[in-house]
């Protein structure tokens, strides 16, 4: 991991996720709230692409006639849409964004669950590995999980300390970092440790239901998109296919932490998706509803001033012709005297 990535990414995580676990004191807890904090900061760039989807929706006819009129020309096809996708303001790509900051989220995340000691409490390398001396963990077979050891032996300690820190904590921290008991426990699970695909246990559940609810909130994202139209589905369809499986994957790869924040990010992307969609039609069908019916009053008002110039013009003519006639009969009653 470079040292810009975890400076600018994970550190600041690792604070929010301490500063929620401190408010209050669960750490499966503070992951779901950590998620949701995260799903409502993301929210206006959700929005944004929401609406932008809802144009492409709307766009689905016009989009039938391009295909079956360039169906032989893949390239011509091509122009067109981008044209009609520019002159609408929709970009078809927009919905996958939002779809790929959670991932860089959950890999920021990562680290700070992996690292506690260091992006979540802000120990340095040096106390992390007197802290590792203290504890008897050996930093160099203990493998990426090495400081989530550290922390739970330091909890340990902690509790049969009576809730206090001992002595020779205390004199390697020294106030360089922030001491505090981490719990990984959450529900009679071990958020610390990793599902084994070849170890079946209860913690299995996440992975599992990870898996489950990011198929759930594929899904929803494609019924609340409501359209047929191929260009849209055929660059989202592969989204939908491999969310569900990375979420899996990742569940059986990373600590179970990971994979609590995975199930809950699909959870409120499902709520989200519902609310959203329901919302943002809704205004969308008022507004075009407004813009027809302005429209409609545009036409009519033209048909009624259509409508009266012809009046008027026959109503000139009438005139003339009774003009024409009065003066044809004067002519030909001074005529006959």
């Amino acid at each position: 991991m470079g040292e810009i990535f975890g400076l600018v990414i994970v550190r600041p995580l690792g604070l929010i996720l301490l500063g929620i676990f401190k408010l209050v004191g669960n750490y499966g807890l503070a992951v779901i709230l950590f998620a949701l904090l995260v799903k409502l900061l993301c929210m206006p760039l959700t929005i944004k692409s929401k609406k932008s989807m809802l144009k492409m929706s709307a766009l689905n006819a016009e989009l039938q006639q391009l295909q079956k009129k360039y169906a032989n020309n893949r390239v011509k096809l091509n122009e067109e849409m981008t044209k009609l996708y520019e002159k609408h303001g929709v970009s078809p790509t927009s919905g996958c964004l939002p779809q790929f900051i959670p991932l860089i989220i959950m890999m920021g995340l990562y680290y700070a669950v992996q690292q506690p000691l260091k992006f979540m409490l802000g120990f340095g390398d040096d106390v992390i590995g007197q802290l590792a001396n203290l504890v008897g963990v050996d930093m160099a077979t203990a493998g990426y999980y090495g400081q989530i050891t550290i922390a739970e032996k330091l909890g340990q300690m902690f509790t049969e300390a009576g809730g206090v820190w001992p002595d020779a904590v205390t004199a390697i921290a020294n106030g360089s970092g922030e001491l505090l008991n981490i719990d990984f426990s959450f529900l009679g699970l071990n958020l610390a440790q990793t599902p084994s695909i070849s170890d079946p246990q209860i913690i299995w559940i996440i992975p599992i239901l990870s898996g489950a609810t990011a198929f759930l909130s594929s899904y929803i994202m494609q019924k609340m998109q409501g359209t047929q139209n191929s260009a849209v589905n055929s660059q989202m369809k592969m989204m939908y296919i491999l969310m569900p499986l990375m979420s899996l994957y990742f569940a059986f790869i990373m600590p179970a932490a990971i994979g609590v924040y995975w199930v809950f990010n699909n959870v409120f992307t499902c709520v989200q998706e519902i609310v959203l969609t329901r919302l943002l039609r809704g205004k969308q069908e008022k507004k075009e509803s407004e813009e027809n019916a302005r429209i409609e009053a545009e036409k009519e008002a033209k048909r009624a001033a259509h409508k009266a110039a012809q009046q008027e013009q026959a109503q000139k003519a009438r005139e003339l012709n009774e003009a024409r006639a009065l003066s044809a009969a004067k002519k030909k009653k001074k005529g006959g005297k």
